[in-house]
């Protein structure tokens, strides 16, 4: 799919009222809509970018194995470990130390497993390919904390770029943990809109409160845009070209 995305006037924003929540006894989740207050008839997503489960897995969880089709996926976890079994044959445990991204494809199956007494907190987000059908892949990658504190982490970017794990899709993914009273500024790079996240915590930015579980919608023309935090903040951040091309045929990214 390709359409001319129409600019950003000033800041948008992605208030938890507009989350679907689900609550299925030891799996609950917000499912974000990254593009809902765009009003765009029959895709809620923001370019490439498609759906955001915030999801709190408790001990003891297994989630089935099952197939994904044309989702770029990031699993994002900042509490608790899982282990994850695929169809390639990998077995690996996730933690905020250890980053998977799943390239599905044209099909890719997974498990995963709460292991462990601590409940898991994460993100898991589904990015709309470039293109459908492409060769299904799955990256590991090992994670420095530390990387984190006050600076712009980069985990995730476009094939060809310096990020660690990749996604073919024009989209980058940063996260940071700010202390309080600290202030940042977004990453930005021309002609990408961003897609700001407080994971945990509260931030100030453009003269505003913003809560956890709340995004801002950030355009390109603003390239220096600050946030302060009000208390300790998870943050993350996603650099979007949403004039790239984008299939919509996923399983959960369509």
């Amino acid at each position: 799919m390709t359409k001319h995305a129409t600019p950003i006037p000033g800041t948008g924003i992605v208030s938890p009222e507009t989350h679907l929540v689900r609550a299925h006894g030891p799996f609950q989740l917000r499912r974000i809509r990254p593009g809902i207050s765009f009003g765009q008839a029959g895709d809620t997503g923001f370019g490439g970018l498609g759906v955001i489960d915030h999801a709190k897995l408790q001990p003891g969880l297994v989630v089935g194995m099952h197939e994904h089709r044309n989702d770029e996926i990031i699993s994002y976890m900042r509490a608790g470990r899982m282990k994850h079994t695929d169809s390639a044959g990998r077995s690996e445990i996730l933690s905020s130390d250890r980053l998977m991204v799943m390239n599905a494809g044209r099909g890719f199956s997974h498990e995963e497993e709460v292991v462990g007494a601590d409940q898991i907190e994460m993100l898991q987000i589904f990015v709309r390919p470039e293109a459908s059908d492409l060769t299904p892949a799955v990256q590991f990658v090992d994670l420095d904390e530390s990387a984190r504190d006050g600076r712009w982490r980069l985990l995730t970017g476009p094939v060809g770029s310096t990020a660690p794990t990749v996604v073919r899709q024009a989209i980058y993914l940063h996260d940071t943990h700010l202390a309080a009273g600290g202030t940042i500024e977004l990453p930005s790079l021309e002609g990408f809109d961003r897609w700001f996240y407080v994971f945990r915590g509260e931030v100030t930015a453009a003269l505003q409160k913003v809560g956890a579980q709340t995004a801002l919608i950030v355009g390109p023309d603003d390239p220096h845009f600050n946030v302060t935090a009000s208390v300790d903040s998870e943050l993350v951040v996603f650099l979007v070209d949403r004039n790239a091309k984008f299939s919509r045929e996923g399983t959960i990214s369509g």
